[in-house]
């Protein structure tokens, strides 16, 4: 009988799955259900195999792709076998899943938790005023939703304070608030993988970059307004890859870094998971420029989180949670303004033509702090209990 099971989505990926080998290693007995496959961007992908030190996983079919109704195929037959002690979904309380699981946690007398990302208000004015008549179907079944499995669910752990603040108002017990920890195993300041990076793609100016996907509620085009009127400044542009063909977004991305004839400073990227941290080694300043949209605003922001435990420079948007993660750690600019993001950009690039590649201890032992698995880890702990 597992003491922890989790369900969850994000656990498709290795990387992911890292707070709980440590919750593992302190002696909790922890088992994990992940989707056998998944929908991404680039098609349906098979989960990633487990890890040297993974807790068991269980393989399932994942049936739909709304996280509001998702199913796992043969979940509750497991459950029958496992008879975990608590439960930790990896998804809204607001979830036919949810539902499902709370009841049987009901009838077995186990606990069920929650991992939520909400941000926005959860009543029924506000998401008509966000998205109209066409936004009320999916906010009445929201809140019927909510009025199940407020009894069913014994605690929420938020991942912004905005949601933290909601599931009170909405009577949740147990509402705590936690960081989406990264790994200080990969994500630190570390000199060689800087410099091994900055040889391979010949990176000898001040490199600002952007890690993340190409959307416009993540506002790389903002970063793009910014970048256009600096080019008397020596810098290069590191930013993911994308197919211009994929979307519309990705056309218009395009589009503006040839407009702003800075093409030629571009250098795109396709690093994995565990690569990611040697190119935000390689950076001197991340710009995380997210927008929030009528029906979205930034939930968390890894990225973030993740170049702070480099011990970079992070300017960021003032959207959603990422004033949270910064504190006095980083640069704030009002989102959605590529002025005020210039501004930022002139200033630092002015204060030297390249960087030297310093990186802030302070910035990394703070994030390491607050921010990491660790901290994630004592959270779950403390909730447990």
């Amino acid at each position: 009988m597992p003491d922890l099971f989790v369900i969850s989505l994000a656990c498709f990926r290795e990387i992911n799955r890292a707070v709980y080998r440590l919750l593992a290693q302190g002696g909790m007995k922890v088992e994990i259900v992940v989707p056998k496959t998944l929908k991404i961007s680039t098609g349906e992908k098979p989960a990633e195999p487990a890890g040297v030190e993974d807790p068991p996983l269980h393989f399932l079919k994942l049936i739909g792709e709304n996280p509001r109704v998702y199913q796992f195929e043969g979940l509750i037959h497991l459950l029958d076998k496992k008879r975990p002690r608590i439960i930790l979904l990896d998804n809204d309380p607001a979830s036919v899943l949810a539902v499902k699981v709370g009841k049987w946690c009901k009838r077995n007398n186990s606990r069920l938790y929650c991992i939520s990302c909400e941000n926005l208000p959860l009543d029924i004015r506000s998401s008509f005023t966000r998205r109209g008549l066409k936004g009320l179907p999916a906010s009445f079944f929201k809140r019927m939703l909510l009025s199940k499995t407020r009894r069913l669910v014994q605690g929420v752990f938020t991942l912004n304070h905005d949601g933290e603040q909601l599931f009170r108002e909405e009577r949740f017990q147990n509402v705590v608030h936690m960081p989406l920890g990264f790994d200080p195993v990969y994500f630190h300041p570390d000199q060689i993988a800087r410099d091994s990076i900055r040889t391979k793609y010949n990176f000898t100016q001040t490199v600002i970059a952007y890690f993340g996907r190409i959307t416009r509620e993540k506002g790389v085009h903002i970063l793009i307004m910014a970048l256009k009127d600096l080019k008397s400044f020596n810098w290069q542009l590191m930013m993911d890859s994308f197919d211009e063909a994929a979307s519309d977004y990705h056309a218009e991305v395009n589009r503006l870094i040839r407009e702003a004839g800075i093409m030629d400073r571009t250098i795109f990227i396709n690093p994995t998971h565990f690569e990611i941290s040697s190119y935000m080694n390689a950076a001197d300043l991340i710009v995380v420029p997210s927008v929030t949209t009528n029906v979205w605003k930034e939930q968390y922001g890894r990225v973030a989180a993740e170049a702070l435990g480099c011990g970079k420079t992070v300017i960021a948007s003032d959207s959603g949670a990422l004033p949270e993660l910064l504190q006095n750690h980083g640069l704030l600019f009002n989102e959605g303004d590529p002025f005020a993001l210039q501004d930022i950009l002139r200033k630092l690039l002015s204060t030297t033509s390249q960087t030297s590649g310093s990186q802030s201890g302070t910035t990394a032992a703070y994030a390491t702090e607050t921010l990491s698995i660790q901290r994630q880890k004592k959270v779950l702990e403390s909730a447990f209990k």
